[in-house]
Parts: C-alpha cells; sequence; structure tokens
C-alpha cells in the first residue's frame, strides 16, 4: 500500500507563502524564458546525474507562487522513493551549489 505525503506550506511572511507537492524533492523558480531555459537544463542535469542512476522515477509538475511573474516547477517521485531520493538530490545540491542558479531543495 503506498502512503501518501501530503504537501506542505511554505511561508515566506506573515501573508506569502506557496504549496509545495507532497512528493517534491527539489524546485525551482521560473520568471522568464531565460530562467525556464536554465531551469530545464539543471533538472536534466539532475535527473540524469541522480534519479536515474538509481532507478528513481520522476516527474515534473508546475505550481504557482506568490509573485504573480513567478511560477514554481517541482520535481516530484512517487512516495516509496520519496526518503531515498530526498536524501540524494540534497546531496547533490549541497555538491553543486556553486554550478547551480536556480534549483533549489522542496523545504
Amino acid at each position: 500500500m503506498t502512503t501518501r505525503i501530503p504537501r506542505r506550506y511554505h511561508r515566506l511572511d506573515g501573508w506569502r507563502g506557496y504549496w509545495i507537492p507532497g512528493t517534491a524533492v527539489c524546485g525551482a523558480s521560473v520568471y522568464d524564458e531565460h530562467s525556464d531555459q536554465t531551469v530545464a537544463q539543471e533538472i536534466r542535469k539532475l535527473r540524469r546525474e541522480v534519479l536515474i542512476p538509481n532507478g528513481i522515477k520522476s516527474k515534473g509538475r508546475w505550481g504557482t507562487s506568490s509573485n504573480v511573474f513567478c511560477g514554481k516547477r517541482w520535481i516530484c517521485v512517487a512516495a516509496e522513493d520519496f526518503h531515498r531520493a530526498k536524501e540524494l538530490v540534497e546531496a547533490w545540491l549541497e555538491k553543486n551549489r556553486f554550478e547551480t542558479q536556480f534549483i533549489h531543495n522542496a523545504i
């Protein structure tokens, strides 16, 4: 039986924030065509270096943010793979923190 992971709310301040899908392991803010292309490259690199070699399937999901000019792009995995994928992605993000611009963990 698959365990459902509830979505989380990330509060920015007293009146702003956004919802994070329950199985999201990382995300990125997209606000124009340039950032969308860079985000896509960073996500492909993460999938190629972390998720695919470890046999973890993922899918992209779009979300909103409190900024009407900015969207959120999330990478979600199956609930069974969530904890393992989260650890692997966080280690990759830490290792590549100076090479990435937009991608971040899904706190």
